[in-house]
């Protein structure tokens, strides 16, 4: 993270040489991340967690129920399996992620150019199965535009409070017979149906794309050696000097879990770019694509993938402020879609290392 692309030309001086530097600091990616604030949380900014504010007769969505629940269920192992299908059954309400506040981010300038100026972003996600099911369902994201004197701090569901009350004292339960008192979490956490609220402000930022991502092709014989493809011993040594960058630089997994938590700019992806994963379910309907489909359509895939941007990425780990938690969703949407303000078109992609 830079501040600028003269403040990323000056640190980067510790792995590259200036030809190099001159390079990489054209290929950085603007991006908005969500910094924990100290303040209380203001009505209408932005925040993770919590709930939503919204006008007092807004009705918090409930996925879409699946035609066929047990297809989803048998995407999981069997023990993952039988607590989709008993989350199903019971028809929860997604769990509250983010709320965005759209004129704050406007204020940083060009980076927030793709977003509606006014008005909020809420992002809502089932948690509980959407690892397993990529795609529209397991999301839900509104453009909210109630006038500020209007909104009122939602409360959470009586079903959905419910489960998130059974959850935390399984949780507890399993920290206090597994954990260690510098992994025991002795203050407000989340589980899969809500987080604590945490104000946060919107700062703009510039990164170095990482190799996962599609935006790292743009240098060139570094992307190559990435893929495995021949690219020169010069250029893997590079490479790894790149990825020292990356982690010292707070752009793969920091220390500090809220500087993955981002807003536009290019993913920080923990498997494939996620959006190739938008473009295998949007295109083909389905999760995954056998080797041989992938081989068929891989250039067509990665080619379309390029008209998906992200939207937003949350960390879980730092988000539900809780141990033995990790992964990271991705919310990407088409730039058509995000132009016309489809924001029902957003689709979700849960990765894990």
């Amino acid at each position: 993270m830079f501040d600028s692309p003269q403040a990323a030309g000056k640190a980067l001086l510790t792995w590259f040489d200036k030809p190099r530097i001159e390079i990489i600091v054209e290929a950085l990616v603007p991006a908005i991340v969500l910094h924990p604030s100290a303040g209380r949380i203001v009505i209408g900014g932005s925040q993770l967690g919590g709930t939503p504010h919204a006008a007092a007769d807004f009705e918090w969505p409930r996925p879409q129920k699946p035609g066929d629940p047990e297809e989803i269920a048998k995407r999981g192992n069997e023990d993952a399996a039988q607590e989709m299908r008993d989350h199903m059954a019971k028809d929860l309400p997604y769990a509250f992620m983010a709320q965005i506040d759209l004129a704050a981010a406007a204020k940083l300038g060009t980076v927030a150019a793709p977003l509606p100026a006014e008005g909020r972003l809420l992002f809502f996600y089932d948690i509980a199965v959407g690892p397993w099911d990529t795609g529209i369902r397991a999301t839900k994201v509104i453009w909210d535009r109630t006038p500020i004197d209007r909104l009122a701090v939602l409360p959470v569901p009586d079903d959905l409070a419910a489960a998130q009350a059974k959850a935390l004292e399984e949780a507890r339960a399993l920290q206090a017979e597994f954990g260690t008192p510098g992994e025991t979490s002795s203050g407000e956490q989340g589980t899969n149906y809500g987080a604590p609220a945490r104000a946060v402000s919107l700062e703009a930022t510039y990164r170095l794309p990482n190799p996962a991502a599609l935006e790292f092709d743009r240098l060139g014989d570094l992307a190559r050696a990435a893929r495995g493809e021949p690219a020169g011993e010069e250029s893997e040594d590079v490479l790894a000097a790149y990825e020292e960058a990356l982690q010292a630089n707070h752009d793969q997994y920091p220390e500090e879990g809220w500087r993955r938590q981002q807003l536009l700019g290019s993913p920080m992806p923990e498997q494939d770019d996620p959006r190739l994963d938008a473009v295998v379910v949007s295109e083909f309907g389905k999760q995954h694509l056998s080797r041989e489909e992938w081989s068929k359509h891989r250039a067509a895939i990665f080619e379309k993938a390029r008209e998906w941007t992200l939207l937003l990425q949350i960390d879980l780990a730092d988000w539900m402020q809780a141990p033995f938690v990790e992964g990271t969703v991705f919310f990407v949407i088409r730039r058509d879609d995000l132009d016309n303000r489809r924001f029902d078109k957003v689709i979700a992609v849960y990765q894990q290392t």
